[in-house]
């Protein structure tokens, strides 16, 4: 998942939402898995503990450097409740961690709790602890199980959904369109678009106004983004990308879908909906364009709720990406903000009770909404975090449960593989958006990439 910076809410009149405990029931819809029985390719312990015990520890934290002011709070509140822990947060930005990760943690000096974006080669050379006898300890293995399904790794350690257990993580992004409501206004829009359709209807009259449709970021993928939800709506299903996001042998994006959704993102790039510039744009400059008042639309995840909370109650406003059909299922892209703890990892044991503590204890759980803007899951029985009335961040778990019901969370395509984002998603689709690769050349180059990574 890819994050932006977001910044806290204050959270000043709340009202409760069914998050968690309905929530966390109804991920057992998105998939069957069951606990893993362990057999990866990973480290597993041979023994573990969950007594901290009372002799000083420093808790090495490595997250992504928006994460930051999330993990900082978690960390104080897990020191408040584990007075010799002291959490030490450290950060790089996403593609740093996503290129450095394996070296980070094959090192002398690994962190005890690592962000995760994508496991690539980890499990298979065991730079990763196989978390099935914590889940054990802890009672992880009796929350509803789907949650971990994408962290997950099998005996191979490449495909994904079931097997041993590798992360788990304090809640779950999910991506959708976010909109500026006076912009909306200038051009009638008075409700979300209900179809493809309505939704380029509304980017034509933006068009015509003199207002950008989109602001998007394209020079570390974000535009990959709309990429995804065309390909999910033209197939009528999650099938195909899905499969492909869990390495499942065979799986192929090289397909008409794929194409077509192509040809209408290169198609919407030509008509200017979106910003001349926008392969130069990365995910720090996006929100604040958009915040500004630099255009109508802009596709990102949860994460960037809180920070467009902040900027003004009301300024802004989110929906799911239409289905291709009025009355279709609607689809998003999701992930659970992953944590794992490396093999090499000093203490192993306190990295463990501070991942259970950030998915169950209550403070920790309404920071997750409020700093990360992600939405928790963990044990039905946990704390229900509450949102500001009228809030972008409500509205975004409002559309994570709607998505719970119809099963259409899915991954990310740039999770798919280790280096498929970096390889060929973010430059295939600047060569895309800038008319200098067809559609179809488009999908057969995104296919080879991840052929030749996972060595099929």
């Amino acid at each position: 998942m890819h994050h932006t910076s977001h910044r806290p809410v204050v959270a000043r009149s709340r009202r409760v939402l069914p998050l968690v405990a309905a929530g966390a029931v109804a991920l057992l819809a998105l998939a069957g898995c069951a606990p893993g029985s362990g057999g990866g390719g990973g480290s597993a312990p041979t023994a573990i503990s969950t007594d901290l015990g009372t002799k000083p520890v420093t808790l090495d934290v490595m997250v992504t450097t928006p994460d930051v002011t999330l993990f900082t709070a978690l960390g104080k509140a897990f020191t408040a409740e584990h007075s010799n822990v002291t959490v030490k947060i450290e950060s790089q930005d996403y593609t740093a961690l996503t290129t450095n990760i394996a070296h980070l943690l094959s090192g002398t000096d690994a962190p005890d709790v690592v962000r995760i974006a994508s496991f690539g080669n980890l499990v298979k050379d065991k730079l990763v602890t196989d978390l099935d006898p914590y889940a054990k300890a802890y009672g992880w293995d009796k929350w509803p199980q789907s949650q971990f399904a994408s962290t997950r790794i099998a005996s191979d350690g490449v495909q994904r959904g079931s097997g041993a257990l590798y992360g788990v993580g304090p809640g779950f992004g999910l991506t959708g369109v976010y909109y500026n409501t006076a912009l909306a206004a200038q051009i009638g829009m008075t409700a979300a678009p209900k179809d493809l359709a309505g939704f380029e209807d509304l980017m034509s009259k933006a068009k015509a106004a003199g207002i950008l449709p989109f602001v998007q970021n394209g020079k570390d993928g974000g535009t990959a983004y709309l990429l995804q939800n065309l390909q999910m709506d033209y197939a009528g299903s999650t099938t195909t990308v899905q499969d492909w996001n869990n390495d499942k042998p065979g799986a192929n994006i090289d397909t008409p879908d794929t194409v077509k959704a192509a040809q209408t993102l290169q198609e919407w790039a030509t008509s200017g909906y979106l910003s001349p510039d926008v392969n130069a744009v990365d995910q720090t400059q996006a929100p604040g364009q958009f915040t500004a008042g630099g255009g109508l639309f802009f596709a990102s995840g949860n994460w960037q709720a809180p920070g467009l909370d902040s900027a003004g109650a009301g300024k802004f406003g989110f929906f799911l990406f239409p289905p291709l059909k009025a009355g279709g299922d609607y689809a998003a892209m999701t992930a659970p903000d992953t944590l794992a703890v490396p093999s090499k990892a000093k203490h192993a044991a306190a990295a463990a009770a501070f991942l259970d503590f950030i998915q169950t204890n209550k403070q920790a759980r309404q920071d997750t909404v409020d700093l990360g803007g992600v939405v928790p899951a963990g044990p039905v029985d946990g704390s229900t975090p509450t949102t500001k009335d009228g809030s972008v961040v409500g509205a975004t778990v409002t559309a994570f449960n709607s998505l719970l019901k119809s099963n259409g969370l899915v991954d990310f395509m740039a999770n798919a593989t280790a280096s498929i984002n970096v390889n060929a998603i973010v430059p295939q689709t600047q060569l895309l958006i800038a008319n200098q690769v067809t559609p179809d050349d488009y999908a057969k180059a995104l296919q080879a990439e991840y052929t030749r990574e996972l060595g099929q």
